[in-house]
């Protein structure tokens, strides 16, 4: 059975999908949009053979994928803001912020538009717990300790070991 990282926020409003689209356009040049959408809660995976990608001790957020675990279960949307390249009308904007308010990821996904992603995640600022957990949602190991940083002295290429230095 494949095991996921499970991430939490413990606090409420400390979790965001983030969505970054781009079109390439007639003219060769091409636009982009991105969303960070706001919720009360939620959770994020991290596949447990890539846990290269959990945070550090100590870091202040978290990064996940959206095509990881069983569903980030986003509750409670508090805020949504968009960014627009400045190539993009006033009204296309509007049509992309009515599209997605009533569409969602599922617009994104699915929608027909010329959009196509440049990247999706789950944004989870600290303070957060991370568990390990089987594919069924069973914990095998709550409240991981994260890896420490090494000391910049210590690590390649900054060591004081190397012999290129």
């Amino acid at each position: 059975m494949t095991q996921v990282y499970r991430i939490r926020p413990l606090e409420k409003k400390s979790i965001s999908a983030v969505y970054e689209m781009f079109r390439e356009n007639p003219d060769g040049s091409t636009s982009w949009f991105n969303i960070e959408d706001h919720y009360r809660w939620g959770q994020g995976f991290v596949e447990a053979d890539m846990d290269i990608n959990l945070p550090y001790e100590g870091d202040d957020t978290a990064y996940c994928k959206n095509d990881c675990g069983w569903g980030a279960e986003l509750d409670d949307q508090v805020a949504c803001f968009f960014e627009f390249s400045d190539d993009i009308s006033e009204e296309e904007q509007e049509a992309i912020k009515a599209a997605y308010n009533e569409g969602g990821a599922g617009w994104l996904h699915e929608g027909e538009h010329d959009w196509q992603f440049e990247d999706d995640s789950i944004v989870i600022v600290e303070p957060f717990q991370v568990d390990l957990c089987e594919e069924d949602g069973t914990v095998v190991d709550e409240n991981v300790k994260l890896r420490t940083r090494s000391e910049p002295s210590t690590v390649w290429p900054f060591s004081t070991f190397n012999p290129s230095y």
